[in-house]
């Protein structure tokens, strides 16, 4: 089972259940937890009279404050506070970079509320950016939610030895969260037949008989490669944990937002750039696409060999 070990909390907002819910995973995998703040640096400008400087050391110890205070109920638990200055996804990803976290936790309200878009602009620069895995919690969204959706591309967990190891990671992970939660898990995967749009294209000349031939190919050897995949997960899920599985034919965004409402689930975890895509560059579209219309926790992790596209801007200016 993947285990974290050092967890980075970006505290964006103040929610001591979105607290609690990191507090009862690290102590699932015996991870220490560090929360932070980020706070806008001082201007590079003349300051006769000191006004910027007393600013920015205002700034920063009410940030502190604030820090305190959320982890005073969790005294036990909480490792340590920080207030970095900067961007913060800049602040953060540099952080991950040089203190070796494998766990991002973002706490942030929604960017439109409960209108449907999960996640405002540092949250999306951190699901693309930041080279560990990423959780983004908001304060009550679904407290009653214990459910977890994995929602599986094809194209992350193919045929190779590298994509089944990573799909077998995103299993791990969605599984230590349910069982955290005392919820279940959910797997599900969409999928339409290679060129769909253009079976009935004059131009490709196909009959019907022979549409049909080719759509009933496609769904056999989807329903073979989901039904290898769903039993080796239920192989390595704990005894208590209980899995489950969809296979849809539909279109992916609609198919997995559709099915975390009807199972009432309160985390999402999905996979981010493709085993085929080159890593670092962008997360994938379909995930892109989730991200911007899911308002609960998403848990998004990169696959193996993803560098960050900050990694080497980093290191140019000497900052590890």
């Amino acid at each position: 089972m993947k285990k974290f070990r050092d967890i980075l909390v970006y505290a964006e907002i103040d929610d001591a259940d979105c607290i609690a819910q990191v507090v009862r995973l690290a102590r699932a995998h015996g991870a220490a937890i560090t929360v932070c703040e980020v706070v806008e640096p001082p201007p590079r400008a003349k300051d006769v009279h000191g006004v910027v400087a007393r600013i920015s050391k205002l700034r920063s110890a009410r940030a502190s404050r604030r820090l305190r205070r959320l982890c005073a109920q969790f005294a036990d638990e909480i490792l340590d506070f920080s207030v970095f200055d900067g961007a913060p996804y800049l602040a953060i990803t540099q952080q991950v970079l040089t203190q070796n976290y494998d766990l991002v936790v973002h706490i942030s309200e929604p960017l439109h509320g409960g209108t449907g878009t999960g996640l405002n602009a540092t949250g999306m620069h951190l699901m693309r950016k930041c080279p560990c895995t990423v959780w983004a919690l908001h304060p009550a969204r679904s407290p009653d939610r214990a459910d977890v959706v994995l929602a599986l591309d094809r194209e992350v967990a193919g045929e190779t030895t590298v994509a089944d190891a990573f799909a077998l990671t995103l299993a791990e992970s969605a599984m230590s969260l349910a069982v955290a939660a005392g919820g279940q898990l959910h797997l599900v995967h969409a999928w339409r037949p290679y060129g769909h749009e253009l079976l009935g294209d004059p131009e490709l000349r196909l009959t019907v008989a022979e549409q049909d031939l080719y759509r009933r190919q496609q769904r056999k050897d989807t329903e073979s490669w989901f039904r290898r995949i769903t039993q080796r997960l239920q192989s390595i899920a704990p005894d208590e944990l209980a899995v489950h599985s969809r296979l849809l034919e539909g279109p992916s965004v609609t198919s997995v937002l559709e099915t975390v409402e009807e199972v009432r689930a309160g985390t999402l975890v999905l996979g981010t750039v493709g085993t085929s895509a080159n890593p670092g560059v962008l997360i994938g579209v379909t995930t892109e696409s989730i991200l911007a219309a899911c308002d609960i926790s998403v848990l998004v992790l990169k696959p193996p060999g993803f560098v960050s596209p900050l990694a080497r801007g980093f290191q140019e200016q000497g900052g590890f």
